[in-house]
């Protein structure tokens, strides 16, 4: 039996105030556990394999985002490099067509912007406008936190000897990319 693993932060503060700006606050929690687990492949074999489940909440100001909703990952990174509609959230049956939604995404010196097709929170009650204004410091602090999660994700899926599908070193770069430009941004303020 392997223990479990959780990490993450969730902040439940509903608005950062930067001067006469509202910035949206994204916020990840990772969990992440492994057991084996006695398998059949035939009538008379059992073989004891690896099972290892992974599952991520995204908050967005505090509120859960629809766990129905599936996060991709590589269109979240593609997102970061250029703006443009991605279909960032998709079915937990893997079809985009089946369920979804796309995620407008703008970019500014300062911040990320999505706006996205229909309310993203799990409780329907939370009221939202589908626009959400992000700093770059908290989409830099949200990419370390899921690459964090995925390297922790990738290690125990190699000692289990199980793919990992995650181009982590892609992410890396993506994520310099992006610590680059905010100097730059500031350097010039």
């Amino acid at each position: 039996m392997y223990p479990s693993i959780r990490m993450g932060w969730i902040m439940k503060s509903s608005l950062i105030n930067d001067e006469n700006n509202k910035r949206d606050l994204f916020s990840i929690e990772i969990e992440i556990s492994s057991r084996k687990e006695y398998k059949n492949i035939s009538k008379r074999k059992r073989v004891l394999l690896p099972i290892i489940k992974w599952d991520i909440s995204l908050h967005i100001n505090g509120y859960k985002l629809d766990k129905y909703e599936v996060f991709v990952e590589d269109v979240f990174f593609e997102s970061l490099l250029n703006p443009g509609e991605y279909p960032m959230f998709i079915c937990t049956c893997g079809i985009f067509g089946c369920g979804g939604y796309y995620v407008d995404v703008v970019h500014d010196d300062e911040t990320m912007i999505w706006t996205t097709q229909q309310s993203p929170f799990e409780d329907i009650a939370i009221k939202s406008t589908n626009r959400f204004v992000f700093s770059w410091s908290n989409i830099i602090d949200f990419t370390e936190e899921l690459i964090q999660g995925l390297e922790e994700l990738k290690s125990l899926m190699i000692s289990n000897e199980l793919e990992f599908r995650f181009d982590l070193e892609k992410y890396k770069d993506i994520l310099q990319e992006m610590k680059i430009k905010e100097k730059k941004v500031y350097n010039l303020n």
